[in-house]
């Protein structure tokens, strides 16, 4: 008996530096979703006050509703914008960077990680002050006479998909950064050396094996612009607004606590399916790399 402490420490001593972590999970995530939770099922009252009751009258009220509904599409269709652009030109990046060396390696490491350096709300400004009508877009466009008006390019969608892009774009590029360095360069040698072109190359060799990348790069920028909350308030009009930005006016400005804790839980949920689905799929895409 003496000996089977020494041995279980020796076997899950590993695990001890988790406890803390779990710990940590547990008290800050855990535990506001649990509470998140309960309040979704309570009846609401005037002046954000709640009944403690069990009802479902937050959820159907959310599904029933044409509003929440045409809400939750125009999310979707954000996510699916966004993904759809930062996809192909955070890969140009993301392949420049990776066949750059030295300085201009460096460079371009500066330049993707810059924005992580800077605030959010900062950044989201600057965005706010180029497509204002007094921005530099158009006083350009007007100082070489192409346009007489200025071009409205604030709150709208374009906006937005622009802003989201440019927070999103850093960590697509390190995601798909990291799966272009662990490509061996003697596969690409190998191909050029039987005759294959670069673009031939490309095609049949560096994208297959970067696939898994780009559908783990895309699915964050996906669930990131789908959950995205300052980006439309900032740069886009209320029309423009996601399910995040409508459950944040339910409980500080409405204060119907019941009601957007509700559309919280559901976005929650939500996040969850897409990375079930990211889950299922790169098995695949990995399955199809070594085909």
């Amino acid at each position: 008996m003496s000996g089977y402490f020494p041995n279980l420490r020796k076997r899950y001593g590993y695990l001890a530096p988790t406890v803390f972590i779990l710990i940590f999970f547990a008290a800050f995530f855990i535990y506001p979703t649990f509470a998140m939770v309960k309040i979704s099922f309570h009846k609401s009252l005037l002046y954000g006050d709640y009944e403690r009751i069990f009802t479902l009258e937050n959820y159907i009220k959310f599904f029933t509703d044409p509003f929440y509904l045409s809400v939750l599409g125009r999310s979707f269709l954000l996510g699916i914008a966004v993904m759809i652009v930062t996809i192909p030109l955070g890969y140009v990046l993301a392949y420049a960077l990776w066949v750059s060396e030295g300085l201009q390696r460096k460079v371009l490491y500066f330049c993707v990680l810059f924005p992580l350096f800077t605030n959010l709300v900062i950044r989201l400004y600057g965005w706010r002050i180029i497509f204002s009508p007094t921005g530099p877009i158009n006083v350009t466009l007007q100082s070489l006479g192409v346009i007489n008006e200025p071009l409205k390019l604030i709150f709208t969608f374009p906006a937005v998909v622009i802003g989201l892009f440019s927070e999103c774009a850093p960590y697509y590029v390190l995601i798909v950064f990291s799966v272009l360095s662990l490509i061996n360069r003697r596969y690409v040698d190998a191909a050029i050396d039987l005759g294959a072109s670069r673009f031939r190359t490309f095609i049949e060799v560096i994208w297959p094996l970067t696939l898994p990348g780009v559908v783990s790069g895309g699915f964050l920028t996906f669930i990131w612009s789908f959950g995205a909350f300052a980006t439309p308030a900032i740069l886009g009009a209320p029309v423009h607004w996601t399910t995040a930005s409508h459950a944040e006016r339910q409980i500080l400005s409405i204060r119907d606590w019941p009601f957007g804790t509700a559309i919280g839980f559901i976005l929650l949920v939500l996040v969850l399916i897409f990375l079930y689905i990211q889950n299922r799929l790169i098995p695949k895409v990995r399955t199809y790399r070594t085909v």
